[in-house]
């Protein structure tokens, strides 16, 4: 294959097959060749280096980035995983399965976990794997239920999976995540099945969570608790982000506020008393949040990816200028 036509041919073939996620089957059907040519082609197109294939190991840590974060923030612990990927699910998933591991190692048997809702505490619930058998944990949701179908609002369920995973016991808040008032809250969290979980949220060892950003360019616009109208509120009131639904501003102070007394959720107090906060934050859409979350004083490691590492960097060293 050494025509200009048939270098054309390799790189049509190797953008079918490694761009587009096109099977040889179909991309043989699409040219009109047969599919053990596509597989020589393929072959081909790596020996000729039109094709290189490079392998990032999620388990590697940017140190660079790592410490020029840690300098900004010296009490938290930071792990930026080395990827250049530019789909977000696939970054979500590389954060989520390093924090998972993580975790796994960090944990002794025994400990009281709190576990936050959302798409990358979804994935490292389906990522974990412990070290042992039975780690005996606690684990108790950080906020109550969400009136959203989607599996990453469905703490109760989240809970129970990494219990059933780690030879834990689950504990579940039977309650929705917004009630209408601070009264309507107050009763659910009086009530005598809020109990246990209430007195593991004052003992908690770990809490795992992500960050939450806000503003339209964000996957989640429409609010966490269900309603467009908390998020308007909220930026409102200088909002920068949330942890488990408990929003920061800018400055890293919670609001607390109507919307603060409507959650039936972990108190802030709780949050910040807990003896390691393992969060993890993928999207560059975030670095607002983050650097907020981070003023907030809870996060005591914090797991990210490459390109949101930059742009928080980025926007720390516009912030300073």
């Amino acid at each position: 294959m050494s025509s200009r036509l048939d270098v054309q041919l390799v790189v049509k073939v190797a953008q079918m097959y490694y761009l587009d996620g096109l099977k040889q089957e179909e991309i043989a059907k699409q040219i009109g060749i047969s599919r053990s040519l596509i597989s020589m082609i393929l072959t081909e197109a790596k020996e000729r280096g039109i094709v290189e294939i490079a392998v990032r190991d999620p388990f590697l840590n940017d140190d660079e980035l790592s410490r020029a974060l840690a300098a900004h923030y010296p009490k938290t612990t930071f792990t930026v995983i080395p990827t250049s990927s530019r789909d977000a699910t696939a970054r979500r998933k590389l954060v989520a399965q390093r924090a998972a591991d993580l975790l796994a190692r960090s944990l002794k048997g025994g400990e009281v976990l709190g576990l936050a809702w959302g798409r990358t505490c979804l994935e490292l619930v389906n990522a974990f794997r412990p070290l042992e058998d039975r780690l005996s944990l606690n684990i108790v949701p950080l906020i109550g239920g969400s009136s959203q179908t989607a599996p990453y609002f469905q703490s109760n369920e989240m809970v129970r999976v990494l219990a059933e995973r780690s030879g834990g016991t689950p504990h579940f808040i039977h309650a929705p995540a917004l009630v209408l008032d601070r009264k309507e809250r107050d009763l659910h969290l009086n009530g005598s099945a809020m109990q246990p979980v209430r007195q593991r949220w004052r003992k908690m060892d770990v809490v795992v969570t992500g960050i939450g950003a806000l503003g339209a360019e964000h996957p989640d616009r429409e609010s966490y608790l269900g309603e467009n109208e908390v998020q308007r509120d909220v930026r409102e009131r200088d909002a920068a982000g949330d942890i488990s639904a408990r929003y920061f501003d800018h400055r890293g102070r919670f609001i607390q506020d109507e919307l603060y007394d409507r959650v039936v959720g972990v108190p802030v107090e709780d949050l910040k008393a807990a003896r390691t906060a393992l969060c993890m934050a993928s999207g560059v859409e975030k670095a607002e949040a983050i650097l907020g979350a981070l003023k907030t004083g809870v996060p005591k490691q914090l797991v990210m990816d490459e390109p949101t590492a930059r742009a928080t960097i980025e926007l720390l060293g516009a912030q300073k200028g």
